[in-house]
């Protein structure tokens, strides 16, 4: 497939959808089956069969939606959101086992556990390697006393994001362009703490 009918398509996709978040495509092509994330700034993201034709740049004459964007999502512990925030953001998941190329945004849950993973993926990666930690609320209301606690010493460390509790995301097997839509906010509101722990990371550096 030549990039002009790629972009095409995933210009289509944009004048269909009111698009204020990553919009999730899934593409079928006979037998081929590809999930694609379109981002903001008209740059894609893909998996499945047919992936590395439908990942790709963005036009040039959009900006990008975030500046300085880490290359992925990390998750620390499973269950911890990753896979969902990835999509969400428009941002690949990546694994602590990769070769890292540049900082990466850590998962995890607002729990002691799962903020204990992030603060050893965080000594283990090196403060540098992580432009941020996305703590996902595991409950509504605050976190209990301990994780409060230990959210503040990471907090010391690098970057923390809290993200809200979200009853639209239980039991969600698919983020469907509809419930991409619906967390449109609390999504441009988790895009906008990003940009702001990147940016004074960076001042402080």
């Amino acid at each position: 497939m030549g990039e002009d009918v790629r972009r095409a398509v995933l210009d289509a996709v944009t004048n269909l959808v009111d698009a204020t978040a990553p919009v999730r495509v899934v593409v079928a092509d006979g037998a081929l089956v590809t999930k694609v994330v379109l981002r903001l700034d008209g740059s894609s993201v893909a998996e499945g069969a047919d992936a590395s034709s439908w990942a790709g740049p963005g036009r040039a004459d959009v900006p990008p939606a975030v500046d300085a964007q880490p290359t992925s999502i990390v998750g620390v512990h499973s269950g911890c959101g990753a896979s969902t925030w990835s999509l969400l953001l428009g941002l690949p998941e990546g694994q602590l086992t990769d070769v890292l190329t540049e900082p990466v945004i850590l998962a995890c849950r607002s729990t002691p556990v799962g903020i204990n993973a992030a603060k050893a993926a965080v000594r283990g990666l090196g403060r540098g390697a992580v432009a941020a930690v996305l703590v996902v609320a595991d409950a509504p209301g605050r976190p209990i006393p301990d994780a409060a606690r230990e959210q503040r010493v990471l907090a010391g460390a690098v970057p923390v994001v809290p993200v809200p509790w979200m009853p639209r995301l239980r039991a969600v097997a698919e983020i469907s362009p509809a419930l991409v839509g619906q967390l449109a906010r609390p999504v441009q509101r988790v895009t906008k703490a990003l940009q702001g722990a990147q940016s004074n990371k960076e001042k402080a550096e």
